[in-house]
């Protein structure tokens, strides 16, 4: 079977506010459509995310979200928000001629996928959701806690004049040093928080951000920018929001299945159970592992998918 990371074509879409979307495609013109959504927010696609699919059955549609990865202008929050993302991927739906596409999110890509689900449910066949943010002031205060080294991550930054708990506090202070601090600020505050990551994820970090060329610091301050930018804001849907939109989907019957690591420490696997409640029809399965799309998580999405096709 050839390798679908390595024939991934790339172009960019224009949207009508000047923004340039980077959109990687791979697999036959009339394969069955998948649309993939990228975690974060910030992160980008991956051409090695075309593995979890077959190259010549299903076509992969794989955008770079708003300033993230190789979309223009990087790390821009203009119009950065949930409203303009989903008309994106309307516009991305029409111009490649796509009548109905799955989705496969990620974390971040997770909540989108259900967004963008239940405002187009003419437009969705079936969703895939791995490791699901969904979004709630607990879920991204959690992750900027002392039990989750939320005070070693920051350290250095001292809230400024909010009158809110410390961990709030910090992540405004965060997004805003993000967007008008000192080069030093920027790239020390990003690496810190990609430290911080990588530890949650059970990954092995550098030592000194120095390690990293300077565009690789660069993209790193972009990605962190854009992420602060929505989680200060609960990604601009937040949990009842979220959970709205899953009963909307299950009262569609729109076909779903839920995948979540029984080591998630990034994204709690009480997520996934607060999905299927608003779901009932919705497929679970638990995955040994924790939050990436490795091992037997990738094993599990490959097979999700071929068990979603819906042209067969």
């Amino acid at each position: 079977m050839p390798d679908a990371s390595k024939t991934c074509a790339g172009f960019y879409l224009r949207t009508p506010d000047a923004q340039r979307l980077h959109v990687r495609v791979s697999g036959p013109p009339d394969g069955e459509p998948w649309l993939v959504l990228h975690g974060g927010p910030g992160s980008g696609c991956s051409a090695s995310m075309a593995a979890w699919f077959d190259p010549q059955q299903h076509r992969v549609v794989m955008p770079d979200q708003r300033g993230a990865g190789r979309s223009r202008p990087t790390g821009c929050l203009r119009r950065n928000n949930v409203g303009a993302l989903l008309a994106d991927l309307e516009q991305l739906r029409v111009v490649l001629g796509i009548e109905r596409w799955g989705e496969v999110g990620g974390s971040w890509g997770a909540a989108l996928a259900l967004a963008y689900a239940a405002r187009c449910p003419g437009a969705v066949a079936a969703l895939v959701l791995r490791g699901a943010f969904l979004t709630g002031r607990d879920d991204v205060l959690a992750l900027f806690s002392p039990r989750h080294g939320g005070r070693h991550m920051l350290r250095r930054v001292e809230p400024r004049g909010e009158r809110l708990n410390e961990a709030r506090a910090r992540l405004l202070t965060v997004s805003r040093l993000f967007q008008s601090g000192t080069t030093a600020q920027k790239q020390d505050t990003a690496a810190a928080w990609r430290r911080h990551e990588l530890a949650l994820l059970g990954v092995a970090a550098p030592s000194h951000s120095s390690s990293q060329p300077p565009r690789e610091r660069l993209a790193t301050v972009n990605k962190y920018r854009i992420q602060a930018h929505y989680l200060r804001n609960r990604a601009g849907l937040g949990k009842p929001a979220v959970l709205r939109a899953a009963r909307e989907i299950a009262a569609h019957g729109l076909p779903v299945t839920l995948l979540h690591g029984r080591a998630d420490s990034v994204c709690r696997p009480a997520n996934a159970r607060r999905l299927q409640h608003a779901m009932p029809d919705a497929s679970l399965v638990w995955v040994e592992g924790g939050h990436q799309a490795t091992g037997a998580m990738r094993d599990a999405l490959a097979g999700a998918i071929r068990a979603a096709g819906w042209q067969k």
